[in-house]
């Protein structure tokens, strides 16, 4: 997402200073941002929302945030990603993200929204996440996929969530730091998700995040939510054309720079590569943040797979692109084999679950 810049330009292009920081970051094999999972309560209610469908042991303290925000600052950390749920649904949730600001850190925000739109909690976050974005959740416009989605659904919700976004744009954050973010499932189609991602740019003039559901829990919630390779595929392409002047980046919702450079901690406290590749790789309450990078090196940066990339595909930007980590492991079976949702893709067709 080359057009506009701003707080998002780490996620979706290569240009922006704040990309530089996180290439930087990714040939040196270091950190730049951590995304902290601090609740799962959210009043989108979705019924494949990870934290909720996860087998979890007690959730972080604010006291055990904290802690962890520190060792972040401490290790160069550069962003915080603040996830769930909703974490506008935490209870301290200004406290910490206050603790990042005083940590020299800046705060991005996963928000479903409504809580937005309130004057002093819009003016708060964008003094919150001052040089950082804030990404709204809301997967369609069409009540039929958001009911087929949500436990509880009505249309009040999404009022109140563009409420919630018109407030916090008309408060003063610029739209080249607000996304939109559409979790892709079985009930998406990709000419639905062109409707909401068209709307959200000609409206409101904010970029979409397109993620795809991953089969992260071991119940089997998820199973039945899960895309279609054909339309995981078509839905990126569209992404890819709208938001990327047609550069390809595949099937995965950031440039490969963003996930070489990212950890994520559950509300739990387990360590694992990112949001939607939880493979757990050890516990912040059992060791220090710094020594789970350090013994998780190899696998947090994925240096395997960077020796053995074969970079043969000639469509999408091998400056970005590299496939979707979280794709291979969960549907090929490693983190170092290619992305087999993804067309582009030189990957056995018989390793591929659909």
């Amino acid at each position: 997402m080359s057009k506009g810049g701003g707080a998002l330009g780490a996620l979706f292009d290569n240009n922006s200073e704040q990309s530089k920081l996180q290439n930087d970051c990714f040939e040196r094999r270091e950190l730049y941002r951590l995304q902290i999972e601090c609740t799962n309560e959210c009043s989108a209610n979705c019924a494949y929302c990870y934290p909720k469908v996860m087998d979890v042991n007690e959730p972080l303290t604010t006291r055990e945030i904290k802690s962890l925000i520190r060792q972040a600052a401490n290790l160069g950390v550069k962003q915080i990603d603040w996830m769930g749920g909703d974490p506008l649904e935490h209870p301290d949730w200004i406290e910490l993200m206050q603790s990042v600001r005083y940590a020299g850190m800046v705060n991005n925000l996963w928000t479903c929204g409504p809580r937005l739109n309130d004057v002093v909690n819009a003016k708060r976050v964008i003094e919150l996440t001052q040089d950082g974005f804030v990404m709204i959740h809301l997967d369609s416009l069409d009540p039929k996929i958001l009911g087929s989605l949500r436990y509880t659904y009505h249309p009040r919700h999404v009022r109140s969530t563009l409420a919630g976004l018109e407030l916090l744009l008309e408060a003063g954050k610029s739209p080249n730091d607000v996304a939109n973010m559409i979790m892709l499932t079985v009930h998406h189609t990709p000419e639905d998700v062109k409707k909401t991602m068209d709307f959200m740019h000609r409206k409101y003039r904010i970029r979409t995040c397109l993620m795809s559901l991953k089969p992260v829990d071991e119940r089997g919630i998820t199973y039945s939510y899960i895309p279609k390779m054909e339309d995981v595929s078509a839905a990126y392409r569209i992404r890819d054309e709208k938001f990327l002047d047609g550069r390809g980046m595949g099937c995965q919702d950031f440039p490969k720079q963003y996930c070489g450079t990212c950890a994520f901690i559950s509300q739990d406290g387990r360590l694992s590569s990112c949001y939607s590749l939880r493979r757990t790789l050890g516990d912040i309450r059992e060791e220090s943040l710094e020594d789970l990078v350090r013994f998780n090196e190899s696998s947090l940066f994925f240096t395997p797979y960077r020796k053995g990339i074969r970079n043969t595909c000639s469509v999408c930007d091998s400056n970005l692109c590299w496939g979707c980590r979280a794709n291979a492991f969960y549907f090929s079976g490693s983190s170092y084999s290619e992305d087999p949702l993804c067309s582009h893709s030189s990957s056995d067709d018989d390793n591929c679950p659909y």
